[in-house]
Formats: structure tokens, sequence, C-alpha cells
């Protein structure tokens, strides 16, 4: 039944736990299967049909919520190719009528609990086809959508509606950045962190814009519900009917409700979220965690997956949201297909198309130990105590040192290290041939700080924050650029030495014979063409 001998395989697609077990779905070489995993051992599971597609789909969203199971996978290979929004478990299924959506591409399916159980709700996230569009030729393609059903939806009376969603309502996500009045229509991931008030829950949304630049807006739970009661339905004019539309009950939609919201399902207002980080790079997957800090304040830290495979850490501050820190997850270079928050172990589980990692939500050792580097960093998971930058949740005794806000006093750590620090975590020499080209190379770990290299003291190359690498190239060596080159970083009042490189004559006795190398020195026209490669490589990199 495959096209291909690539589908022709089992690929896993559904990990969850139904009914005290856990269900694993596959591909199972396009005759989609779902099995039991009990005890370490494979058993028999349900159907799989709406549960595991065909082959690999990025179209295909499973969710799990108590009895019931919702899915956006297609039942038949070969037919049914409008996507839908399926209750396919549990209660009554039921699905969505073919014109409430134009070629969907769903995001996210989430539950949505409410005070009385009847009105919970089921939320779905989705990009369409703007209708606006090529009327207005200015207008984006495409536009991103929230929408609602009622958990407790029991399908119409009629038979044409016996089987259909009746209370489902959507309308448009609007993310915007105020600063730079940039709008950003392309949804990406959603992230919702539940609050013990259903109303107080917040969604945030990673967007992007056709330029590629990104952007997260939050919204919350009971804005937008209170957008599906009270707003209008787009474009109808007609005499509203007795049930209003998508109001929740406990018996079966009348026909005449159902008629009005299967031809006009659109909210006329749209939301409009408060952006809380703007980038120019291109994000992919979002988590978020509130961390409660030492000064017992919760702060938002966003997890933010980039196309070229690292994780961004940012932090919400009062002032405005800080990126803080870049983690690279693999030991070499790939995509990050799956990011999930273990909140109860504080890490991340990221992985790749070959390997998952477990990674800290509190790398603290990044900020090294010195007190101005771990305090600059303004992550919540670290503090200085004990002659250490230390996870909060690990400290015991004494008092944890942290300040959260964009300007750190130039007096919070003790005197001896409030200013300068030797930080070095490398120091090297290495023989460099006369008249031959090499080239320094000092990684930015702060996002903030500013980048010298200093050659015997003197200052020779100055990089300005934002970037991974700090290049200094020297095109020919002559006598005078031996000696000593140092990198050093400074934010704000604080500043440390990075790297320090001795660059030696080899033809001269030198008393660091047995250092480590880190750069590239040869014969003129090898370490020329070597020391060319490099550098593209980390242009690349940096880009």
């Amino acid at each position: 039944m495959c096209r291909s001998s690539e589908e022709a395989v089992n690929y896993l697609t559904f990990i969850g736990k139904y009914q005290g077990k856990v269900l694993v779905c596959g591909t199972n070489a396009c005759k989609p299967t779902c099995w039991n995993w009990v005890d370490g051992q494979k058993e028999p599971g349900i159907s799989a049909q709406s549960l595991a597609p065909f082959g690999l789909e990025n179209n295909s969203l499973v969710l799990i919520d108590g009895n019931d199971i919702y899915s956006t996978v297609r039942k038949y290979q070969y037919n049914g190719r409008i996507p839908r929004f399926r209750r396919v478990r549990g209660a009554t299924e039921l699905y969505t009528s073919d014109t409430v959506m134009k070629n969907p591409q769903f995001v996210k399916i989430a539950p949505i609990r409410q005070e009385e159980a009847y009105n919970d709700k089921i939320y779905f996230f989705f990009r369409e086809d703007n209708p606006d569009w090529p009327i207005n030729p200015l207008a984006p393609r495409k536009i991103s959508r929230v929408a609602q059903v009622c958990k407790g939806d029991k399908g119409g009376n009629g038979s044409f509606s016996a089987a259909k969603w009746t209370t489902l309502l959507k309308f448009m996500l609007v993310c915007v950045d105020s600063a730079t009045n940039r709008n950003f229509d392309c949804l990406q991931d959603i992230f919702i962190v539940e609050s013990d008030q259903w109303f107080q829950t917040k969604i945030y949304g990673l967007f992007r814009n056709e330029w590629g630049y990104s952007a997260v807006c939050v919204y919350s739970v009971g804005d937008i519900s209170e957008r599906f009661r009270m707003s209008p339905l787009k474009n109808y004019t007609g005499k509203p009917p007795a049930v209003k539309p998508g109001q929740c009950l406990e018996e079966k939609t009348p026909p005449e409700t159902f008629k009005v919201i299967d031809s006009y399902p659109e909210v006329a207002d749209q939301m409009n979220g408060k952006t809380i980080f703007y980038s120019k790079h291109h994000y992919q997957h979002l988590g978020v965690h509130q961390v409660r800090a030492a000064n017992n304040e919760n702060y938002d830290v966003l997890y933010l997956a980039t196309d070229k495979g690292s994780i961004h850490k940012v932090v919400v501050l009062p002032d405005g949201a800080m990126n803080i820190l870049e983690i690279q997850p693999f030991q070499s270079q790939a995509a990050i297909l799956a990011m999930i928050l273990d909140k109860s172990r504080n890490e991340l589980i990221v992985a790749s198309a070959n390997e998952v990692v477990q990674l800290p939500m509190a790398s603290c050792g990044a900020y090294k130990n010195n007190c101005g580097s771990c305090v600059l960093s303004r992550d919540p998971y670290c503090g200085w105590v004990n002659e250490k930058c230390t996870s909060i949740n690990e400290h015991e005794n004494g008092t944890l040192l942290q300040f959260l806000k964009h300007d750190v006093p130039r007096n919070i750590c003790p005197s001896n290290l409030t200013s300068e620090g030797d930080g070095s975590s490398y120091k090297d020499s290495k023989n460099v041939t006369l008249h031959s080209r090499y080239f320094l190379n000092c990684f930015q770990e702060s996002h903030y700080a500013n980048y010298t290299w200093l050659h015997n003291d003197q200052p020779v190359a100055h990089c300005s924050s934002g970037h991974r690498h700090c290049l200094h190239f020297i095109d020919n060596m002559t006598a005078e650029l031996y000696g000593k080159y140092s990198c050093v970083s400074k934010e704000d009042w604080f500043h440390q030495t990075v790297i320090t490189e001795y660059l030696e004559n080899p033809s001269q006795d030198s008393g660091y014979k047995n250092a480590k190398s880190v750069g590239l020195s040869s014969m003129p026209s090898l370490s020329f063409w070597l020391g060319l490669l490099h550098i593209i490589a980390i242009v690349f990199i940096i880009q």
C-alpha cells in the first residue's frame, strides 16, 4: 500500500497514556497500528484509524483528554483530502464541516477547563488560507486562528449535523511588535501555562513573519473566552437564534443554531496579543517555564529552538525580555524536531533525527564561577552563594545573590569581585611561523557584553554584542606581532579575561612547548587555506 520504499517502515508518531496504559501508535508501513506498552512488552492496542497517519505528515496531531481522543489525522489513505478536526474516541465521534476551515495547518490542540464541567472547551490552533487574499494583494496569504468547541458537544438533531461539531467558533490571532510595528502572522507553536484560576491561564504563541523574524505573544484564556462569548459573527446579518452559537449545552444543539454557526463560524473581533519578545532569529519550537526566584517572585523563562539547531534561553524581566544564553544541545549541529519541558525534573528533553538529550534548565555552570558573570546573567535559576554560581534548587546554606533587572548595581558583589575578574577559562601558547597567517577566536558567551582582543594589553580588535564569535585575523605574522593576546569581555561594570593566548616564534626558545593548540599555523600556503576555510565555517555559524 506504500508509494515508496521510504514509507515501508514503521514511524512512531504518537506516545501517550490512555486508560492506564502507554499507547504507542505508528505508520506500520502504511497500515497504521497502535500498541499498548506494558511492563516492557508490546501488546495489541486500540484501532489506529485517525490516530496514526499512513506516512510522515506534518499536519497530524493527537490529544488524549481522559477517555476522549481528539485528532487531526485523516481516516483514509486515498480520500478525505480535506483536513478535519475530530473526536475519534470517548463520546460521540464528531468532525468539522469542510467549509469551516480553508486548507488548515494544525499547530496545537489543548483542553481548557472551566468552573462548570459542561462548559469545558477544547481549543485548537491552526493556520489557514486568508479569504481576503488575493482580493487584497497586500493581505497575508495565511492567517493564524484559534477555534473552540465544547467538550460536551453532542452533535446536532438532524442527519446532516448529527456527526458534526455544532459549537465551533474561530477568530484571528494577531501578534504585532509595538516597537517596530512589524506584524507576525504565521503561527509556529503554542505553549500553555495553566493557572489555578482558569481565566488566568496564559497561552504563549510563537509567530514569524515573511522575513523569517520571530516574536512571542501572550494571550489570556479569560480574554479569549470573552471574545468567543461576546463578539458577533462576522458577516452575519440575520436574526440571532434562540440559542447563541458556540454556547455549551447539556443537550444537542438546535438545528437553527447549527445552521448559523456552520455558515458563519468566524467571530468578527480578532485577538491582539501582548508581544513579550521579538528577534531576528527564526524560531520553530517554544517552551515556557515559570520559575520562583530567590526574591519569591515568579519569572517566565522562554526556551526557543532555532532553525539552526540551538536553543535560546530568554527571561522575561519587568523591563523587558533578555536573551541570556544560547544552548547547543547536540554534539554536532542538527535540526531540533521536538522539545519537551519536564517541570518535575527541571529538565529540557530535546530530540533530533538521531538522538534525544536531557538538559538541565538551570545551566549555572555556563556563567563560570565568578560573581559578576553569575549575577549579570539575570538567570532566575542561578545565584551566587558560597563562592559558587549555584542553582536555586540546590543551595541550602547562605544568602543567594541574585538581581533580576536590567540595571544591576555595581556594588552587588563582594568588594574583591565587583569590577574585574580573570575568568580566563583558556590559557595557551602557539608556535606561529614567521610571515604565516593566523586567526584568534573568542566565543562570545553573553549577548550583552562587548568583546575586545588585546595584544600586549593594547586593543587590536573590537566586537559588539549579539554575535557568537569575536575574531582577530593576522594576515602576515611579523616579529612585532608575537606576544600575549587576551580576549576581554565588558558588560556594564563587570569585565573579565575570557581567553589568553601566547603566540611564539618557533625559531626561538619557548617556555610553552607542551601547550595545547587551538589555532592553525603552518607553512604560509597551507596555513592560509586552512585558516580561510575555518573562518568561512564560523561565518556560516554566525549567520
